[in-house]
């Protein structure tokens, strides 16, 4: 399995991604994804993490994403045109261009960055439902 580390273009994060969509990549269709993802190139699709799992989603700063991401923390320096669900966190770069809502635990928001939908903070009791829920599931 290859790895691969975040740079620069997505800020101060240490992340490691299992698959890398690459800059001159176009990707029509949703991905389900279990571990860490980086896009560098064009997802017209949706990205969700499978139930269970607690994945990275991160969108460098030349990417372009129309659909929704669904992970336990999600990245964006680039462009992303859905909604954003994590449980854990976001974090927005100053070059991030979001046209859709954010549901979060923990969000963190760099001067510069641009979003034209609503945010919306889990407490602590939603989250702790949403796990008990997803452990049944899996039981």
């Amino acid at each position: 399995m290859m790895r691969f580390k975040a740079d620069k273009n997505l800020g101060d994060s240490k992340e490691t991604f299992e698959s890398i969509i690459g800059q001159s990549m176009v990707i029509h269709g949703n991905l389900l994804i279990s571990k860490g993802i980086r896009v560098d190139g064009v997802v017209d699709g949706n990205i969700l993490q499978q139930d269970g799992q607690n994945a990275v989603i991160a969108i460098s700063e030349k990417a372009k994403v129309n659909g929704d991401l669904k992970a336990g923390s999600v990245i964006v320096a680039g462009y992303l045109r859905g909604n954003i669900f994590s449980n854990t966190r976001v974090e927005l770069l100053k070059t991030a261009r979001i046209d859709g809502n954010i549901s979060y635990s923990s969000i963190g928001i760099e001067v510069g960055a641009v979003i034209n939908g609503t945010l919306h903070q889990f407490d602590s009791e939603q989250i702790a439902g949403d796990i008990i829920a997803q452990v049944k599931q899996i039981a």
